[in-house]
């Protein structure tokens, strides 16, 4: 039976799925909805399992007819109860490995070898991989971390524009550019704030964003500020090393990452390279090394 290896990349807002043949070639791919099993194990699987499907009718394959291994990176994996029910569910991989999106975002970006990541979009986390060592700095979650993130930026836009409108800060292009997000109403602001998740403060990120372009001193600090975070993983990715002569490469990866990059220090600006392969092809390669693992034994 022909075997075909599958490589998801599951977040909060979509999940990527490839499926390459046993000699790597790209055989297809598909994008779907969030796959966070922190917190749905039930959507995540559908959000998989509709890509799946996405491509296995363009390949015009049955799934029956092939025996397929799975490695997959899913956000709240570090949940051990979330991902115990997930990988316990009716699925049908041969076999299946499952670890952190920030984890086959590393493998993915350095193609396998050792380096480190630090993704800062809805979130933020570090991630290194170095000798078969692996080691996770912040991730945990908004608004207790996650601090240098979309989410942070807007929770910091929202706090701003609410002191201007007491007086306790001087009104700016950026404040007023945040409040008539909410159309210039308090009460539609302070209900928004009450119950907006994570994601849905990110969106306020490029609200800061565009307003640092435009040399706003207030949205100029918030990225700067995001920048020292960033620092501060690097700094603890660093320290984590096996071996602290090496210069371990490093790729910032996510949505916000390109605009905080020319405000972080020198330490992680003399480290920073290009991702050489997605996190979906990450996936890949974490099933692919578990399997060789498997045969060494």
């Amino acid at each position: 039976m022909k075997a075909l290896f599958i490589g998801v990349d599951g977040g909060a807002t979509k999940c990527m799925v490839r499926v390459e043949d046993e000699h790597g070639n790209l055989l297809g791919s598909a994008i779907s909805g969030q796959a966070n099993i922190r917190i749905s194990v039930s959507e995540t699987w559908q959000s998989i399992n509709s890509a799946l499907q996405q491509v296995f009718k363009k390949l015009d394959v049955s799934i029956n007819d092939v025996s397929l291994y799975a490695g997959m990176g899913l956000a709240g994996c570090e949940i051990q109860e979330a991902r115990d029910i997930f990988i316990h569910k009716p699925h049908p991989f041969k076999k299946l490995i499952v670890s952190s999106d920030a984890h086959v975002a590393c493998l993915g970006a350095h193609h396998g070898e050792d380096g480190a990541i630090i993704i800062a979009g809805t979130g933020v986390v570090g991630f290194q991989h170095e000798n078969g060592k692996t080691t996770k700095v912040g991730g945990w979650g908004f608004p207790h971390d996650d601090l240098g993130s979309g989410a942070w930026l807007g929770l910091e836009a929202i706090k701003y524009t609410i002191k201007t409108l007491d007086g306790r800060a001087a009104s700016c292009q950026f404040s007023q550019a945040v409040f008539a997000h909410f159309q210039h109403n308090h009460e539609q602001l302070v209900h928004w704030a009450n119950h907006a998740n994570s994601t849905e403060f990110a969106e306020l990120a490029p609200i800061v964003i565009e307003q640092a372009k435009q040399k706003n001193p207030v949205a100029v600090s918030l990225l700067q500020q995001a920048a020292r975070e960033l620092d501060n993983i690097d700094e603890a990715l660093r320290a984590a090393q096996l071996n602290q002569m090496s210069k371990l490469p490093c790729v910032l990866l996510g949505g916000i990452a390109p605009f905080l990059t020319p405000y972080v220090g020198n330490q992680l600006r003399s480290r920073l390279h290009e991702p050489i392969a997605t996190p979906d092809a990450g996936a890949i390669f974490l099933i692919k090394k578990e399997l060789k693992n498997i045969v060494r034994k």
